[in-house]
């Protein structure tokens, strides 16, 4: 008898150990470490967007450009299950350039402020710095999540953003 429970349990073991592993997908979690999704529900204004060239080989110039200096705007709605809309315009040359992208919002394993953009790779999100104080909420992207052409050669390059949002 005790040979057949220590078969019987090995396999057990095993089937324990793999399903703990490493492999398991990380948890898309409505709050993070500092605050929830539910508390950016809401209408966002941006006071600061600004676009960085933080790519490789030469640098432009220049490299980097601030959408609201510029005369452009940007607004994001924030729905308390994290779906969002943000709508930006670039001002250009005295040209417009609208732009709008949406996604979900959420905190990886409660911990990483991550965004999951409808236009990517499905559990492909991207990651942000982020802090939000009273009606406050800061976005940094600290590696190339956009593009832009910042010496108007007609080619764009990789860009770092950092958006400051003021409750509206």
């Amino acid at each position: 008898m005790k040979t057949l429970s220590k078969i019987l349990i090995a396999p057990l073991f095993v089937f324990l150990l793999l399903s703990c592993s490493s492999s398991d997908p990380d948890v898309q979690a409505d709050c993070g470490p500092d605050y929830c999704v539910a508390d950016l529900q809401g209408t966002w204004d941006a006071t600061e967007y600004t676009l960085t060239f933080c790519g490789t080989g030469d640098v432009p110039n220049p490299s980097s450009f601030d959408v609201i200096a510029e005369g452009g705007s940007a607004t994001l709605v924030v729905q308390a299950n994290g779906r969002f809309t943000l709508s930006a315009i670039f001002m250009y040359e005295g040209q417009s350039f609208p732009e709008t992208v949406s996604g979900k919002i959420f905190f990886e394993d409660e911990e990483f402020f991550a965004i999951q953009f409808d236009d990517d790779e499905p559990n492909d999100p991207t990651y942000f710095g982020d802090t939000l104080s009273g009606n406050t909420f800061r976005l940094i992207g600290g590696s190339a999540v956009a593009e832009w052409d910042f010496d108007g050669d007609e080619t764009d390059e990789e860009a770092c953003i950092t958006i400051t949002f003021v409750k509206t």
